[in-house]
């Protein structure tokens, strides 16, 4: 392992690169636990505006996401996509900041943040691309992006506490500057960080079949509809359990916040095990252990009775979220080789997608089923997931990702 991590940060510009992917887990982990709160509460908009408002957000991203994923690894560079995204996000969140108006906020959410969802996958297929590089032909690809996803995770150890501290001490409108900001560094990072060089020669001359029958093969399909389920329960939760703490608990934002940093903690050791375990060939085991804890999580969620009562279940929301939100991403790429860009978008758009289903869902559920009611749906729809992952794999699958 050691000998893994001298070679990745010997690489020029890395660390500089974990900085600017903290920046933007750092954005994200001001905006993310409170989006349900600011748009019901503040906006005023009611359930199925707010689920039809996240949704349109969520659908242009993933149309957005997936089309620079297919040009990143064919027209533009990684660092020309990685600053047009930046750019969307910083003035997606100043746009947030200020307008109150719903129909310009769909606008700004659809356009500005839709081509920011962006961001996260290229900056994996930036870091897996080069890992393909001769110079760094030893590095164990899935252990080297868990050290890329920990510093992503990082940003959520203390980024919904200083969210929640911001947002009293300055509103909504101060953690959307915030995040705003967050997005600049993240910019002047790529300036600094990520050069703008072609792609590798193996993956220019690659044949890739066309972009509908790539989305369509059998193994992707079925990979993709299970993690979306796995995706949408996690949404859910996350704009479903701030409710139910302000509310049903009679809990704080502050108490929101400290709920939202307690899995990153355990993310981080969790993400280098699970990464050096999947560099050995167990990629499928540890994807369906991680589901079967987010299953155990959400049930456990049921019988909670004061706020600090969800601070231990935390723990089995980190065991999840630390391996499926970290060895998909190899996984798919795995799937398809020389094509980081349009594998990534993949996977960030299996959590897209599984957000625009949670949003949409939690907008026509909320009412009728209840926060507890949301919490057993989400069981429900991990352990579909798991059905889809203990099906045996195609041999082409299998081969491809290592199983």
């Amino acid at each position: 392992m050691k000998r893994s991590l001298d070679s990745i940060f010997r690489q020029p510009g890395f660390v500089g690169v974990l900085a600017a992917n903290f920046a933007l887990g750092m954005a994200y982990s001001f905006v993310a636990p409170f989006m349900s709160l600011w748009g019901i509460q503040h906006i005023g908009m009611r359930g199925p505006v707010f689920g039809v408002f996240m949704t349109s957000t969520a659908v242009s991203g993933i149309v957005l996401s997936t089309l620079l994923g297919r040009w990143s690894d064919t027209h533009l560079t990684r660092r020309t996509v990685l600053l047009l995204g930046g750019t969307g996000g910083l003035l997606g969140y100043v746009g947030y900041a200020f307008v109150r108006d719903v129909v310009l906020l769909t606008l700004i959410g659809s356009l500005l943040l839709g081509v920011a969802q962006v961001n996260i996958s290229q900056l994996f297929a930036y870091m897996r691309e080069e890992l393909s590089r001769s110079e760094n032909a030893r590095a164990d690809a899935p252990l080297l992006m868990s050290v890329l996803r920990v510093s992503f995770s990082l940003a959520w150890t203390f980024g919904p506490a200083l969210g929640s501290w911001m947002m009293v001490t300055f509103d909504y409108r101060g953690i959307f500057l915030g995040a705003a900001g967050l997005f600049g560094l993240f910019l002047i990072g790529v300036l600094a960080f990520v050069p703008d060089r072609p792609h590798l020669p193996a993956a220019r001359q690659a044949a890739r079949p066309p972009l509908l029958r790539t989305l369509t093969r059998p193994d992707i399909l079925a990979y993709f509809s299970g993690f979306v389920l796995l995706f949408a329960a996690f949404n859910l939760n996350i704009m479903n359990l701030p409710l139910l703490v302000t509310g049903h608990l009679g809990g704080t934002p502050r108490e929101v916040g400290i709920i939202y940093s307690i899995a990153p903690f355990f993310e981080i050791p969790l993400m280098i095990w699970s990464g050096r375990l999947a560099a050995r060939g167990h990629q499928l085991a540890l994807l369906r252990f991680g589901v079967i804890a987010a299953a155990v999580y959400f049930v456990s969620l049921l019988f909670v009775q004061a706020p600090w009562h969800v601070y231990p279940a935390q723990i089995l929301s980190a065991v999840a979220i630390a391996i499926t939100t970290n060895i998909t991403i190899t996984f798919f790429q795995d799937l398809l080789p020389g094509q980081a860009g349009l594998a990534t978008s993949i996977y960030g758009n299996s959590f897209s997608v599984g957000g625009l289903g949670g949003y949409f869902a939690f907008g026509l559920l909320m009412d009728g089923v209840g926060q507890r009611g949301i919490f057993v749906l989400c069981a429900g729809l991990s352990l579909v997931t798991l059905a889809i992952l203990c099906r045996r794999p195609p041999e082409n699958a299998a081969a491809a990702a290592g199983i």
